[in-house]
């Protein structure tokens, strides 16, 4: 009874409604009783009934736009395009003022089939009336800037082949965000299960994905957790909890984890989470910047994508990208690439082929962002988008997928094209120990353009096995400085500004302790072809071994010069010694002490390697420094 009574007081309050907006219509009383019991059956469910009602109504005045207009809703809402199609096209014929609003009901029709130049034509006709409200015309003015690039993303559909990954990641659940470690060695995912998220696992062992497993019972919880991120060398990881009312400040908050040793530290709370959401990090890959999602007073839209940096202090206050990347609408999943340049994330307040699309913009000279770009048809589709996951090398890309459109995710691998390539990212790696214990040593590591001599990349070795992973972004020429405070640094140079292609660097370095007779190979001191001018590249390594003789002022060095053996002994000679000056007279010029420094050419005398090669010459050029006092 209950029921019944709901249903009349609803059909009563729908009728009411209907019939204000309904009202110009003059129709014969017996029309008008078949059109208030259409309504009723349409509110008690019975659709076949309602149409039932309708025709009888039409019937008995064919001019009768209420009902004709009413059947056409009810084919529109059955997806009956073609029947509803009939319906609004003669409600407009009868009365185009009054039916106006039904090419509007067309346009959308015709967008659903695809017909885009339809769609166009009928949303146009739309606009041309007067009484639609400011923000009716700004929807439409926004679906015809949509339909227009949906359109033009189809005839020009960029190059896209995806390969569902194997069943040891994709399961019959849910699987998406992907984050994928520099060296591709290390996948990590969120699966969805009974309801919960939480983080899978999954290594390539001989070029083949391992069975994905569940991350550390300390990071996956009976909340819900989705969104990873892990620094370059993977002993930092940041991810998303939501629910958390014990550790948690909002909704969504971001939580920080440290490695130690082979397990994860406990995670802690960050301190720029707020009482509102933060969700779907992104670190870095030079150590500085979490790119993150907010929603909260400073958002342009409902949800932002914000940076904060890391200082000496913590974290700085959370920084909205601008309006170049967010919009009115909602920027979820960002990825910044290991080149630090790139950023790829989704929205759906941009024109787009769906609900939301995944987007790419760079990083300008000035830190602004450029312009967002669509990536285009097929990567984005009518559904749904969930981020994008690009690979260092830039070439190779992770997408979650729902191909049936039933809400079951998969992952899917594929190349990318090449103009939403971001630039390519190289790494090195390898393992830091002391040259007489062979233990591990923490070091620090500092990646510079030699050009500009700004710091790219900063990190450290894991303290527990002293293994270190460094991004090197192509296109440059970099100095890497390895240092502890108790140990003689060591420093090694990327020549890659040129390269068209660049494999990772694997480098296991001794450090030395600051010993006597113990010696440093200046690997980024330049000097042209028989000449003895120091290159401004150079100032680079000169810096850090002026630091060196600051840190350590009792330390005394010789600075001693090489050559290979091309050209006359005696002149190689000469040339060897006016280096080693060059660099002393550098040093003497930023006030160390003359008795502290001592400088020597030895010519080719001194080779490393033998000089049988062009490879072995350029070993056995070189400027290096020895430790005579401590």
């Amino acid at each position: 009874m209950k029921k019944t009574i709901f249903f009349l007081v609803i059909s009563c309050l729908f009728l009411k409604v209907v019939l204000a907006d309904y009202d110009k219509t003059a129709v014969n009383a017996k029309a008008k009783k078949y059109f208030n019991e259409a309504m009723v059956a349409m509110q008690m469910g019975d659709k076949e009934a309602s149409k039932n009602y309708l025709k009888k109504a039409i019937g008995m005045d064919e001019n009768y736009c209420d009902a004709i207009i009413l059947l056409g809703d009810i084919y529109n809402r059955n997806g009956e395009n073609k029947d509803a199609l009939i319906q609004y096209s003669k409600a407009i014929m009868i009365d185009s003022v009054y039916s106006f609003k039904r090419y509007k009901s067309i346009a959308e029709i015709y967008y659903s089939e695809k017909k885009f130049d339809e769609a166009v034509l009928n949303f146009t006709k739309f606009l041309s009336f007067s009484k639609i409200s400011i923000s009716e015309k700004n929807e439409v003015h926004s679906k015809i800037q949509n339909i227009k690039f949906i359109a033009e993303a189809i005839k020009n559909p960029v190059p896209f082949s995806p390969i569902k990954m194997s069943s040891n990641i994709n399961s019959s659940m849910p699987e998406y965000y992907p984050y994928m470690s520099v060296d591709a060695e290390q996948l990590i995912f969120v699966r969805l299960e009974n309801r919960n998220e939480d983080f899978y696992e999954s290594k390539k062992i001989n070029g083949k994905w391992s069975e994905a497993t569940r991350l550390s019972s300390n990071i996956n919880t009976n909340y819900n957790e989705g969104g990873i991120t892990y620094s370059a060398d993977k002993n930092q990881m940041y991810f998303v909890r939501c629910g958390d009312k014990i550790n948690g400040d909002g909704s969504c908050d971001i939580y920080a984890c440290i490695k130690e040793g082979n397990t994860w530290s406990k995670p802690s709370n960050q301190a720029f989470n707020t009482s509102l959401f933060e969700s779907m990090p992104s670190f870095s890959s030079d150590g500085k910047t979490l790119y993150f999602v907010a929603a909260n007073k400073n958002c342009i839209g409902g949800m932002d994508i914000f940076s904060t940096e890391k200082t000496d202090t913590g974290w700085s206050v959370p920084k909205n990208l601008g309006i170049t990347v967010n919009t009115t609408g909602n920027e979820q999943f960002p990825f910044i690439h290991p080149d630090n340049q790139t950023l790829y994330f989704v929205s759906d307040g941009k024109p787009g082929m769906g609900k939301s699309d995944i987007y790419y913009c760079k990083k300008l000279p000035n830190g602004n962002w450029s312009e967002a770009i669509n990536i285009g048809y097929p990567i984005n589709t009518e559904g749904n988008e969930r981020g994008i996951f690009v690979a260092a090398n830039g070439s190779k890309a992770i997408i979650s997928r729902d191909n049936n459109d039933n809400g079951n995710y998969d992952l899917y691998e594929f190349d990318l094209y090449q103009n939403a390539q971001p630039t390519r990212v190289t790494y090195l790696k390898g393992v830091i120990k002391d040259a007489k214990t062979h233990l591990p040593v923490t070091a620090n590591f500092q990646l510079i353009d030699l050009k500009t001599g700004r710091i790219v990349t900063t990190s450290s070795s894991n303290e527990s096995d002293g293994s270190y992973l460094v991004c090197i972004p192509s296109g440059k020429n970099y100095a890497l400085n390895v240092s502890n405070i108790k140990y003689l640094f060591y420093s090694e140079n990327f020549l890659l500004k040129d390269a068209k292609d660049s494999l990772p660097f694997e480098k296991n370095v001794d450090l030395q302790l600051i010993e006597v007779g113990k010696s440093v190979i200046l690997k980024n001191i330049f000097f042209a072809t028989n000449q003895f001018e120091l290159q401004p590249e150079s100032m680079v390594e000169l810096k850090k071994l002026y630091e060196f003789l600051r840190t350590n002022p009792t330390v005394k060095i010789l600075i001693a010069g090489h050559t290979d053996n091309s050209g006359n002994p005696i002149h190689n000679l000469e040339l060897s010694n006016n280096r080693a000056k060059a660099v002393f007279d550098y040093l003497i010029d930023n006030k160390i002490a003359t008795n502290r420094l001592q400088y020597k050419g030895y010519g080719e005398t001194k080779a490393l390697v033998a000089n049988d090669s062009p490879e072995n010459k350029a070993l056995n050029r070189r400027t290096e420094f020895i430790i005579t006092e401590k």
